[in-house]
């Protein structure tokens, strides 16, 4: 059995450390801009083509209409706007593209610039130079948290005004072809914050090939079931004659914030929107009571029926069938399958929710486009292409380019083909009826790291005290949140 390689007081250090700078934030929304109407593209297959623009007739102002809304599209000639996103790869490529077609073609004559970071940490770091250079982008791609401890030099802009006005926004119809799950990530205290770009999902990669050589006949679904199939895994390794696999079989753990999320809520936990969460709760206990309780399994034919890895990545340990499942992300599926066809591997496999007693739950996350409070041209201009961004043929194209789940549903009809080719991620857009999002707010940027550091000091193989770490993390949230502004 892999034992833990990182020692608890490194680990406790660094999440105080980390949550005491995340936790100096202060909250603040400035009003948004305007947007006029969809830009007309047509999408066959896996491609744009060239959009065919339909004038959006002006605004005409009214004394309800707010002043950053009072624009007309003749003010938005010439505007040029800067997005930047972590992406990079073929998403950022995709982006880069799909940028450069809308400062082509676009009706007002908006131009788009796209910086790409290739991550959270590099935008936030850019993001910093540029408050300090006085230049700030127009539309960025994160999460609200990170961009929070910046307060009173970023300012975002509440979208809601934009989102529902007759003119600008989108239309009713429009509003209903985006799953609510999306959208209601980035509402808080009636705010929109930001509007969903490309989500993605954490869910279990299953082999089900070898699941069914075991003996199962189904996916685990439920808590009971995930035991016993890592267990059968688990004694059917340590009964080879393999030497090398003694100790693995069933899943391989995985220790990121957004897997134990999918857990506590497999188990009926709750994170909330806005305040600290509590983790000493009975769903807290439960979830990971139940994950110790599988680590520690033991019988004549092994100890433990989920194993610690010592590599970084799942993908040698999937395909030589050292875990039965592991936690990823839908962009992980190329990957996986590259090397299942790099090693002549033929067995099936698919992607499940995270098991619990009332069944499979997704947990879904990802940054959100925020527009930052300028001049209402430039916030107008960022909002357009925000909206542009959003269109279903766009966002096939994002999906295509970053195994992303589709923020309209309308998008799945230009799918048809990527469905049949990766139908793994078909089964992920399936799981949307039991998707649960994690909040965006100050309170998860902080509590997530503190939570993961208990979660790794539950499942070392030592005794342990589940409540009393829970109450300690638990009482180190509290601590800092007294210690913020």
């Amino acid at each position: 059995m892999k034992t833990l390689k990182r020692s608890r007081s490194t680990l406790y250090e660094f999440s105080v450390v980390l949550i005491a700078l995340l936790s100096l934030v202060m909250t603040s929304c400035a009003p948004a801009n305007a947007i006029p109407s969809n830009l007309t593209e047509t999408l066959g297959g896996a491609a744009a083509s060239t959009p065919s623009p339909t004038r959006t007739p002006d605004a005409t102002p009214t004394q309800a209409t707010p002043i950053h809304m009072q624009v007309e599209g003749a003010d938005l000639e010439g505007v040029a706007i800067r997005f930047v996103h972590p992406w990079a790869g073929e998403m950022a490529d995709t982006l880069q593209a799909v940028a450069m077609q809308f400062s082509l073609y676009n009706e007002w004559g908006i131009w788009v610039d796209v910086e790409a970071l290739g991550s959270d940490s590099a935008l936030i770091h850019a993001l910093e130079a540029d408050l300090a250079a006085g230049d700030v982008p127009g539309l960025i791609a994160t999460y609200p948290y990170l961009v929070e401890p910046l307060n009173g030099q970023y300012f975002s802009v509440n979208l809601r005004d934009y989102f529902d006005d007759p003119v600008w926004g989108f239309d009713p119809e429009a509003q209903a072809d985006i799953p609510e799950i999306f959208l209601d990530q980035f509402i808080l205290d009636g705010i929109l914050m930001a509007l969903p770009l490309a989500p993605q999902a954490t869910v279990l990669f299953y082999n089900q090939t070898w699941g069914e050589e075991l003996g199962f006949t189904t996916p685990p679904l439920d808590e009971g079931a995930f035991r016993d199939q890592s267990c059968a895994a688990t004694r059917y390794n340590n009964e080879d004659d393999v030497v090398d696999n003694n100790g693995t079989g069933g899943w391989v753990i995985n220790f990121h914030p957004n897997v134990l999320a999918g857990w506590h809520r497999a188990f009926g936990g709750e994170l909330p929107e806005v305040a600290l969460p509590t983790f000493n709760d009975t769903a807290g206990q439960d979830a990971l009571g139940y994950l110790r309780a599988v680590y520690q399994e033991q019988s004549v034919f092994y100890q433990g029926c989920i194993w610690v890895g010592r590599q970084p990545d799942p993908y040698p340990y999937f395909v030589n069938r050292y875990a039965l499942m592991y936690a990823g992300t839908l962009d992980q599926i190329p990957v996986q399958m590259g090397w299942l066809e790099e090693f002549g591997s033929e067995d099936a496999w698919g992607v499940l929710g995270i098991p619990g007693p009332d069944g499979p739950v997704m947990v879904v996350d990802g940054p959100g486009l925020m527009v930052t409070a300028d001049t209402p041209e430039q916030q107008m201009a960022a909002w357009l292409f925000g909206r542009y961004l959003l269109s279903p043929d766009i966002q096939a194209r994002l999906v295509q380019s970053g195994f992303s789940l589709p923020v309209r549903r309308s998008a799945m009809d230009l799918l048809a083909d990527f469905s049949t080719t990766y139908p793994q991620w078909a089964e992920a857009v399936d799981l949307l009826d039991h998707a649960y999002t994690v909040p965006v707010s100050a309170a998860w940027g902080m509590s997530q790291w503190v939570w993961q550091d208990a979660y790794l000091r539950i499942m070392q193989p030592v005794e342990v005290d589940i409540p009393a770490i829970l109450d300690e993390a638990d009482a180190i949230l509290a601590e800092l949140e007294g210690m913020g502004p």
